[in-house]
């Protein structure tokens, strides 16, 4: 269970951070090094949420845009998940560098686990002591921090994210970087496109809806990179979906939820948890044989940082959050906590080649 960081998502970031001048943290992408080469004003990275290798190929016809410009496939980060790739993209840093390791983190601090994106309690709406929503807590520098600190060159977001300037649409994403990319000077501009995985989540991988989107955001691009010079365009995806299956631990398996000191964290596919004190380690995976063992793989804390499934760091934040064990879906089964947890049609964050695997598509408009 190994993540190849040098041929992922990491290593395109740090390609971009290379291409500006900026020391890389990590290995770089021979290949987009070599594109990148030709020397272009506009570097436009474009993240589809959801998109993955496996998803491409079932969604679009084979002359589709995004699939005639795919060069081959890369890894994306452990979890495969929004909130830890999505962050590595920005940050050119693995899941255990930037401390962003999944949706829902447990704080030893004030003893809270938290869903880091809306900073709420995990499975609530209720506001926790610490907020982590502003990255006060666990800082990290994007990369368009980074290439506007340098001040040779200039940096832009086109994402729902951004204060000055939110895209809150396809249509406002493309037209945001179209209007970018004729403005004078040598720029990187990181993109971000909430679909398919929303309607993936919800309608489910071959619904209609979700289909029908992906044509659309095919269509946009091709229409959008008709109108650009100068510019490549760099698009991939911050991991795949897969249908899932969903296990309540509270409802289907009370042994297991007992022996629990506290509400799962990471993901329902990634899930950490924390035994109780009293509980003996061969009690658990006793248990975990008895009910998960044919969906799930099981592996300590230690054995987690001994892979460096999350990157080359020993975190004290990802410590905390992994308590005793990872669960780690090796099938199409989500592990939720209890009656709370969110049900999906189709999920991500397990270690499959259909959430791993995303694509690296390239279009070149000189």
């Amino acid at each position: 269970m190994v993540v190849d960081y040098d041929n992922s998502i990491v290593a395109v970031s740090n390609s971009i951070l290379k291409y500006f001048d900026i020391k890389p943290f990590h290995k770089t992408l021979d290949d987009l090094d070599k594109i990148l080469e030709k020397g272009y004003k506009n570097v436009v990275l474009l993240i589809l949420d959801g998109l993955g290798s496996y998803n491409l190929a079932d969604s679009l016809d084979k002359d589709a845009f995004l699939k005639i410009h795919k060069i081959r496939d890369i890894e994306t980060v452990f979890p495969p998940t929004t909130t830890a790739a999505t962050t590595s993209y920005l940050t050119g840093l693995t899941p255990s560098e930037h401390n962003w390791c999944g949706w829902d983190m447990y704080f030893k601090d004030t003893d809270e686990t938290i869903a880091l994106y809306p900073n709420k309690l995990k499975d609530s709406d209720l506001k926790p002591k610490l907020n982590v929503k502003d990255r006060s807590y666990m800082k990290f520098k994007s990369l368009v921090d980074l290439i506007n600190e340098k001040g040779n060159d200039k940096a832009y977001y086109a994402y729902p994210f951004d204060d000055l300037n939110p895209c809150l649409n396809l249509h406002e994403v493309t037209r945001r970087i179209k209007d970018l990319c004729r403005e004078d000077g040598k720029k990187f501009i990181y993109a971000y496109i909430e679909n398919p995985d929303k309607l993936f989540h919800q309608y489910g991988i071959h619904s209609i809806k979700s289909i029908k989107e992906i044509e659309n955001i095919n269509a946009e691009i091709e229409k959008m990179a008709k109108t650009l010079k100068d510019t490549i365009l760099i698009i991939s995806a911050d991991h795949g979906l897969v249908k899932v299956k969903h296990v309540n631990i509270k409802e289907s398996i009370p042994e297991l939820y007992n022996m629990l000191e506290r509400t799962t964290a990471l993901e329902p596919r990634a899930t950490a948890i924390k035994l109780k004190d009293n509980v003996k380690k061969e009690d658990f995976e006793e248990v975990f044989a008895k009910y998960l063992k044919n969906s799930f793989r099981l592996l300590t804390k230690d054995e987690v940082f001994e892979y460096g499934l999350f990157g080359p760091k020993r975190s004290s934040y990802l410590e905390d959050t992994l308590g005793d064990y990872l669960i780690v879906a090796t099938r199409n089964t989500c592990l939720n906590y209890d009656e709370n947890s969110p049900i999906f049609k189709a999920n991500h964050a397990g270690f499959t080649k259909k959430e791993m695997q995303v694509p690296l598509i390239i279009v070149e408009r000189k």
